[in-house]
């Protein structure tokens, strides 16, 4: 029998092939080439907008308005602990406008050299026969009964960069209270001085829950006697010059003690120097019936370590509402990269309701 097919006849059988979804010419090749596309755009945007070079140079840009993908902080210093990683972004707020800062870990000397200040920001000292709680305070300079805001940044020293950003970028109007185990604590002093910021150390008290959380070898503990823990304070006050007084980051266990408590004060008022407290404990029954009582005041917020944006947000409307409501709100805040960054949106925030900041020493006094 004749076949009568054609040898190239289909077969409808057979797998029809196509050289279709090959990557050559496919989708990949069109999607490698938007992402060519994209990234070339952005670089040539922002070389136009000069922020290209910011990126790559050794500084890190910390943005508030966007989350950042790898913020590193310097490694840990010998003896003392290293910030903490910053927590997670939230939402953009009216309160706290986004803000960019460059955390290059400077020295101080590094710092004044690459970001010098000028010469009119430095703190004047008064004169020489004053108490240091006044002749280094930075006068409060506001009109009227405008309702004031008092800022003390704690725990500065031991990040460079942060606490150059503090320095640099901070308004001079906030209070900047150094660890006493930062190294070139008196180089860092002087740094802050140049950029007009008032100046304290850190009073490392016992906390509620030590010996977890431990003050380190000059904090003040409740079992020493009297006489080691003045020991200890006079070592601390020794480190550096030119202070209004001492800030506590912490401790609420001694600051609840008024046996222990009130030698310190006394030592502190014989000495012409402020206390700040973060909680007031038996702050007043130690300093009642002290002749020498020093000039102290109790914060009335505390922004603790690594909260997020968000929480950041809504602590700055809380400081801004307590200071129209109570014509004054005294705040303690812990450094890392986003309270730095949230501080320096303060003062506008501020003049826009109305109120003013002020330096911390305003807010001490010996009344309650």
């Amino acid at each position: 029998m004749r076949d009568d097919r054609l040898p190239d006849a289909i077969d409808p059988l057979r797998p029809v092939t196509s050289r279709r979804g090959s990557w050559v010419g496919g989708p990949g090749f069109i999607f490698f080439l938007l992402l060519l596309l994209i990234f070339a755009g952005t670089a040539l945007y922002l070389q136009a907008t000069g922020r290209l070079e910011g990126l790559l140079a050794t500084g890190q840009l910390v943005d508030l308005g966007s989350p950042p993908t790898a913020i590193s902080s310097d490694g840990p210093t010998a003896g003392s602990p290293d910030l903490q990683p910053m927590s997670a972004m939230g939402t953009e707020t009216a309160s706290a406008p986004a803000k960019q800062l460059v955390l290059t870990p400077l020295g101080p000397q590094e710092l004044l050299a690459a970001r010098p200040a000028p010469q009119s920001m430095r703190l004047v000292p008064g004169e020489f026969d004053l108490p240091p709680v006044q002749r280094f305070a930075r006068p409060a300079l506001f009109l009227g009964t405008k309702p004031r805001i008092g800022v003390v940044v704690v725990g500065l020293g031991l990040n460079r960069g942060v606490t150059g950003a503090a320095i640099a970028d901070l308004p001079p109007e906030i209070t900047l209270s150094f660890s006493p185990y930062a190294p070139d604590l008196a180089a860092w002093i002087d740094a802050a001085h140049a950029y007009g910021h008032e100046v304290m150390i850190d009073l490392p008290l016992e906390p509620r829950n030590y010996p977890q959380d431990d003050p380190g070898p000059l904090g003040l503990l409740t079992a020493l006697n009297a006489a080691e823990n003045l020991r200890r304070l006079d070592q601390l006050l020794g480190l550096g010059e030119g202070v209004v007084g001492v800030a506590t980051p912490f401790g609420d266990r001694f600051l609840g003690d008024s046996t222990a408590l009130k030698p310190i004060l006394s030592e502190l008022g014989q000495r012409g120097l402020g206390f700040i407290a973060t909680s007031a404990g038996s702050v007043e029954t130690a300093s009642a019936g002290l002749a020498d009582a020093p000039l102290r005041s109790v914060a009335d917020i505390a922004i603790p370590q690594d909260e997020s944006r968000l929480a950041l947000a809504g602590r700055i409307d809380a400081v801004l509402a307590q200071a129209r409501d109570k014509q004054r709100v005294l705040v303690v805040v812990q450094p890392y990269p986003l309270s730095i960054a949230a501080l320096t949106s303060l003062a506008p925030a501020a003049k826009d309701r109305g109120l003013v900041l002020v330096p911390a020493s305003s807010f001490l006094t010996k009344d309650k």
